[in-house]
């Protein structure tokens, strides 16, 4: 029994005024009991799990197993462990990339879990495990390059990650774990409002000793939690850096949106933990303060009186054909043409910085601009 069913539960007994009192005394105590029960219960799987997990054990089927249970209890509860027995994503990470020498499936209803070589022993040589994916109907899966298209195809998919065959053939374990509920870890990040909108994927790849070796996971999301995108958002492809602790889109490619299938597809030149997130759509002026507002309507302003100037100038030329440009006369305007240009190209360039997601690298963008202008 889940202990968001004994909350409901209590939770429709004390509406019901039919009830008899003397009945639902009893009945609430009873339910208390089981709730107090379950609570420590939970507790004491995820202070369990989280000890075998940080036991630096070199057994990978029981560490994967660990994880998949705190996952799980951590999933399927409200219950706030000890925080210093939380495992944090960037820890998590750490945890995969550590599953070695071993061969793991585990799939629950809160993630999958799949530790394998590429090319398995037993299996016909032209099958190469390319990633993993995780189904709404059947669940967790590993992807291969004979069931690939009718995985991605699926209108069912609600989260994968598929690595390019060529990088394969030169690894020795690939670990991925698929977070189905992405609820306990939302607040991964809270420098930012920027907000968990599908499962989570974590990918990690073992025997790479080629440094210029081409990196490429595709990644497939589907809407956690909603039926379909919303127009007032912005939805971004993202990994989680584990240096600033904040979701970052470098190396990733803007999330294409599959109509019929109604899912993201992305690319991601790196290995690491990976979601969708999304982004409040925001108007233009929302990133500017006064002083840049006054700056680019100063700006406007010489460039309006510039072409003005222009103008007249021709308007002279046309009336009085005989009064020609002198050289003195050129000169300045020669300045004023040139000062133009590179007011043109600031506010462009400034315009461009502002109308981009906020993110780490729209600070030094723009003042790469001022240095600039």
């Amino acid at each position: 029994m889940k202990l968001d069913v004994v909350n409901g539960t209590l939770t429709a007994i004390l509406k019901d005024t039919s009830v008899v009192s003397v009945i639902q005394r009893p009945l609430l105590f009873l339910l208390s009991i089981v709730k107090t029960q379950l609570i420590q219960y939970i507790i004491a799987t995820v202070n369990e799990t989280y000890r075998v997990i940080r036991s630096n054990s070199t057994n990978a089927t029981i560490v994967a197993n660990a994880l998949s249970g705190y996952i799980s209890s951590i999933t399927n509860s409200n219950v706030s462990p000890n925080t210093a027995n939380t495992l944090s994503l960037n820890e998590i990470d750490e945890v995969i990339d550590k599953l070695i020498n071993s061969t793991v499936e585990i799939d629950t209803t809160a993630s999958y879990i799949t530790v394998q070589p590429p090319k398995q022993q037993n299996i016909s040589d032209d099958v190469i495990v390319l990633g993993a994916s995780v189904n709404n109907d059947t669940g967790g899966q590993i992807v291969d390059n004979k069931n690939k298209n009718n995985i991605i195809q699926n209108p069912g998919l609600l989260a994968a990650a598929i690595i390019n065959e060529d990088l394969l053939n030169r690894v020795t374990s690939l670990n991925i774990l698929i977070i189905k509920d992405p609820t306990p870890f939302l607040h991964a990040d809270n420098s930012s409002n920027k907000t968990l909108a599908s499962s989570l994927v974590v990918v990690s790849v073992r025997g790479i000793n080629d440094a210029n070796a081409v990196k490429n996971i595709t990644l497939y999301f589907q809407l956690f939690n909603e039926s379909e995108q919303r127009n007032d958002r912005t939805y971004l492809c993202s990994y989680y850096n584990t240096t600033t602790f904040t979701w970052d889109e470098a190396g990733c490619s803007v999330p294409t949106y599959n109509e019929s299938l109604k899912r993201y597809q992305c690319s991601c030149n790196h290995f690491t933990s990976f979601a969708l997130i999304w982004l409040p759509k925001q108007s233009l002026t929302s990133y500017l303060n006064s002083q840049d507002i006054a700056s680019l309507v100063f700006q406007s302003i010489s460039i309006v009186c510039f072409l003005l100037i222009i103008i007249h100038a021709m308007f002279r030329t046309i009336q009085f054909p005989l009064n020609t440009f002198q050289i003195y006369t050129l000169l300045p305007l020669i300045s004023a043409a040139t000062t133009t240009i590179l007011f043109i190209f600031y506010i462009a360039l400034s315009m461009t910085v502002y109308t981009q997601t906020s993110s780490s690298h729209q600070t030094n963008c723009f003042t790469s601009s001022t240095v600039l202008m």
